[in-house]
């Protein structure tokens, strides 16, 4: 069965405690920056558990997203 790229953006957002951004995601799951995105805004529509974490002015391609709390000790 072949993984859909909401399946691995999903998946990823599970595993980072940290926080992981759409710049991240061609890297780590070979889907693109703005497919990312897209899939994020999906999952918050679905009513996934999406924590995000940013300072002022982070452009929304670098904004850190995980389901889940994102552990900020780091």
């Amino acid at each position: 069965m072949m993984t859909t790229d909401k399946q691995r953006v999903k998946e990823l957002l599970i595993a980072t405690k940290y926080g992981v951004s759409a710049a991240e995601c061609p890297m780590i799951v070979q889907v693109a920056e703005a497919r990312a995105l897209a899939i994020i805004e999906e999952l918050i529509r679905d009513g996934e558990d999406i924590h995000s974490l940013a300072g002022d002015g982070t452009p929304e391609h670098l904004v850190l997203y995980s389901i889940g709390p994102i552990d900020e000790s780091i």
